[in-house]
């Protein structure tokens, strides 16, 4: 059995997505192939049949994943993806929730500088402050906190003639973001990552610079609108971001695949990745009968 890694050239994590996939292969005796969009021969890509795992583990690396998607390799994917397959942000998902009512933060989908249209997008989100995120942006940066009218009205301008995709979104005060690591039917693993300080995310530093996460339990109804969530996006594997308001309400934030895996996986048996191998293992056994 071949399980082929898909990533676009080396950003901060990447590396060490590598290292646990690779561990998690060796272990399961699964031969490990990575692939890097930037340097493989597209003229002599392999073909993928069934027994063969396919993971696209970082950003990017679309058109190579495409073409090598087909009817008999093994994902996470719940259902073929369309061809050519692009990687949907996050924005897209958000569509999905909110038309299955899954509790996430009031949203607007567009950017206006009507202000009348403005002061209807405002009060609906309950008042200032509110947020405005960018389609695209990963680990807090794109998100802006907006306070006032002023601030508003100048982030607007500048925002639309930059060029872009956005939605403005209600601001849920709240001590931290948690995240559920959905794979298949179930939750396997909750953490927590706290609020930098002096500022209102949670993942804009470097990974050198962030704090140790803390373990969390959820009820069994938040994990089941993170794996609906996670199904909603055609994934049986994803990390789920969650956020618990002061009433203890809950608000699904978005749903990220590929997600990173944990930094302390020497230490913790790299138990994460082994269990994803494990899951597309099973899944091509039982494709293959």
């Amino acid at each position: 059995m071949r399980f082929f890694g898909l990533h676009e050239g080396f950003y901060e994590g990447v590396q060490i997505r590598i290292d646990q996939l690779k561990d998690a292969c060796d272990r399961l005796n699964v031969e490990f192939i990575c692939l890097n969009s930037l340097e493989v021969n597209f003229s002599k890509l392999p073909v993928l049949g069934k027994g063969d795992l396919l993971y696209n583990f970082s950003r990017g690396s679309s058109y190579l994943e495409s073409l090598l998607l087909n009817d008999e390799v093994t994902t996470f994917y719940i259902s073929s993806p369309p061809f050519p397959f692009l990687n949907s942000d996050t924005i897209c998902y958000t569509l999905q929730h909110s038309k299955r009512h899954i509790p996430q933060p009031k949203t607007i989908f567009s950017l206006t500088k009507d202000k009348k249209l403005l002061n209807d997008y405002v009060e609906y989100l309950g008042g200032f402050p509110i947020i405005i995120k960018a389609a695209g942006s990963t680990r807090g940066i794109g998100t802006i906190k907006i306070e006032s009218w002023h601030n508003l009205f100048s982030t607007i301008d500048y925002l639309l003639i930059a060029g872009g995709q956005f939605i403005m979104r209600e601001f849920i005060k709240s001590d931290g973001v948690g995240r559920c690591r959905v794979l298949g039917n179930e939750v396997i693993q909750t953490y927590e990552f706290p609020l930098i300080k002096n500022d209102f995310r949670t993942s804009s530093l470097a990974f050198s610079e962030l704090k140790p996460i803390k373990k969390v339990v959820y009820a069994k109804e938040i994990e089941n609108y993170c794996i609906e969530a996670a199904h909603l996006a055609n994934t049986e594997s994803a990390a789920v971001d969650v956020m618990i308001d002061p009433s203890g309400n809950p608000y699904i934030l978005e749903i990220n695949f590929p997600a990173g895996l944990p930094l302390n996986w020497k230490q913790s048996g790299n138990t994460i990745a082994i269990k994803m191998i494990e899951h597309l293992r099973n899944k091509a056994l039982r494709n293959a009968k």
